[in-house]
């Protein structure tokens, strides 16, 4: 059963918005980016949470708050905040068919870019937590920026997790993921893993059992 809740809190400094101010190695965004208010003016929402186990809540950019516990359909747009607590999941999918489930202690924000030979591309700028995305229906854009990496991906299935320190790890289930920092970008393929440093190139590719990482999906895809 479905249960979300609307709630108005004061603008305050995230541990989100800290961790990106002291500068975001991957890819800079300074093409295009619609604005959140324009979108939910609009009520174009780019996305909707389906499913959430525990406490899964979004943060706009009005002050509300929304939380859904449960399957159920909340819209989700550019500019809003997505976090997952402790113990928590979430699953959520673009309206271009792009699925993205998060563990527990995820935040990220929810962008795009827009380029006139490419389209619309979501972006998922995550700060900390991990996320399964898997692509839908053919190839779509999708870019995940992390503190100091980003992975830039069309027709795949991948895990990333961020630690509180920004070191990113990337395991790719199925296809290539574009995997780059600020010195360079690797191309990550099926069933490999490579991990992202603050002040490095991404690791060399190495062969990993992607099962374990993925397991804890499941429950939340159901």
């Amino acid at each position: 059963m479905a249960y979300s809740s609307r709630q108005f809190i004061q603008p305050h400094r995230s541990s989100f918005t800290r961790a990106f101010s002291t500068g975001l190695a991957g890819l800079v965004l300074s093409l295009g980016l619609f604005t959140a208010s324009t979108a939910q003016a609009a009520g174009e929402a780019v996305a909707k949470a389906i499913n959430a186990i525990g406490e899964f809540t979004v943060f706009r950019t009005d002050g509300i708050q929304e939380q859904l516990e449960g399957k159920g359909s909340l819209p989700l747009y550019e500019g809003d905040r997505v976090t997952t607590g402790r113990g928590s999941q979430g699953l959520m999918e673009f309206t271009n068919g792009i699925q993205v489930a998060l563990n527990e202690d995820t935040d990220f924000l929810i962008l795009s870019r827009w380029e006139s030979d490419k389209g619309t591309t979501r972006i998922l700028r995550l700060a900390t937590g991990e996320v399964w995305v898997k692509t839908m229906g053919g190839p779509k854009p999708l870019e995940i920026e992390t503190p100091v990496a980003t992975a830039a991906v069309k027709s795949t299935e991948f895990a990333l997790k961020v630690q509180p320190d920004g070191q990113t790890t990337l395991t790719v289930v199925e296809g290539i993921v574009e995997f780059g920092t600020a010195f360079g970008t690797c191309p990550i393929r099926t069933s490999t893993i490579s991990y992202g440093n603050r002040g490095k190139k991404c690791t060399k590719p190495a062969p990993t059992n992607v099962s374990p990482t993925i397991a804890w999906t499941q429950g939340i895809r159901q």
